[in-house]
């Protein structure tokens, strides 16, 4: 598999920016904006990832036409990209299945929208990431994504994959989620990305929504019987 940035010096702008505005016409007067980030990562090293990542399509003609989601090593839990360094993008590797669907330029610009929704340079994205609970137009801005990734995807297991996976990128979790009251163990942290990944393999199986709900309620109630408490070392046995 070849590497974002490989996939980024086999592309010209102009074909890049062929894409950005057949498929996000909304954004086609910040297309100087997202030049010069192309610009930016033209010159930026890549450093060696373990990511993989994939592009899905959301429901046609929807808001949002499609997600990118990454998968580190082996792990199967998918995983939000939008506030990676971009020397981790450019190094992250892209699924050899993508090249069936979309040219070099195609990928590039999916991913140039993704990497730019905070910014439109690598340091505008960190600060967002690291101070957008302290500004209330980056907190609509989230609120709005949230809606259009609902508006997009029809399915509403997928779409409450793709909402996890958006919050989990800023740190943000969902109200019913279970988390740690008060300083947690390393065996408990362990144990709660399992649950974590056991919810989200769930999500790529299940086809029914009211199932999937109530084996994830499952799954969670059965956690909180084997950890109690996030200080504790191992999990209850009963």
């Amino acid at each position: 598999m070849i590497t974002l940035k490989d996939c980024l010096l086999q592309t010209k702008w102009t074909d890049v920016n062929t894409a950005l505005v057949r498929w996000y016409p909304e954004h086609s007067q910040l297309m100087s904006s997202f030049h010069e980030a192309f610009e930016e990562l033209m010159r930026t090293e890549p450093t060696v990832s373990t990511i993989r990542f994939v592009i899905g399509r959301y429901a046609p003609n929807s808001v949002l036409p499609f997600y990118v989601v990454g998968f580190k090593g082996d792990c199967p839990k998918g995983i939000g990209l939008k506030f990676l360094a971009w020397h981790q993008w450019l190094g992250a590797k892209i699924d050899a299945s993508l090249h069936d669907n979309f040219s070099n330029a195609e990928i590039v610009a999916i991913c140039l929208q993704d990497m730019a929704w905070a910014g439109f340079c690598s340091d505008e994205v960190q600060t967002f990431r690291r101070e957008f609970i302290q500004h209330e137009e980056c907190l609509w801005a989230i609120f709005s994504y949230e809606e259009d990734i609902g508006a997009s995807e029809l399915d509403l297991i997928k779409r409450k994959q793709r909402s996890v996976e958006f919050n989990e990128s800023l740190n943000l979790y969902d109200f019913d989620r279970i988390l740690p009251e008060g300083p947690s163990s390393t065996a408990y942290r362990h144990a709660l990305f399992d649950l974590e990944v056991q919810i989200y393999c769930l999500g790529e199986t299940e086809t029914n929504f009211e199932d999937y709900s109530a084996k994830v309620a499952d799954l969670r109630e059965g956690f909180q019987i084997r950890w109690p408490k996030a200080s504790q070392s191992r999990a209850l046995v009963h």
